[in-house]
């Protein structure tokens, strides 16, 4: 587990899916192959499609890597997002 991304939490109390969330968001691919090793590619692919917290840029790179339709993914289905300018 790299420090540096959980600087706001105990180490006893991250759960598999923010250590996840937050290699896809944050880690390089040293710590995410590292959370795929420990976590399973199926749960990495569930935290993929399902947590919408993640960055579309992440998500959608790792979809296109797995094969995984973008659109199927929480982080697509909301067309409104925080940096979607309002019109």
């Amino acid at each position: 587990m790299r420090k540096e991304l959980f600087w706001d939490r105990d180490k006893a109390t991250v759960s598999p899916e923010i250590e996840i969330e937050r290699a896809i968001n944050f880690g390089g691919f040293d710590f995410i192959k590292e959370v795929q090793k420990k976590h399973g590619m199926d749960k990495f692919k569930k935290i993929l499609k399902t947590r919408r917290g993640l960055s579309k840029r992440a998500v959608n790179y790792w979809c296109l890597v797995l094969g995984i339709d973008p659109k199927t993914t929480a982080a697509f289905k909301n067309e409104y997002s925080l940096w979607t300018p309002f019109r």
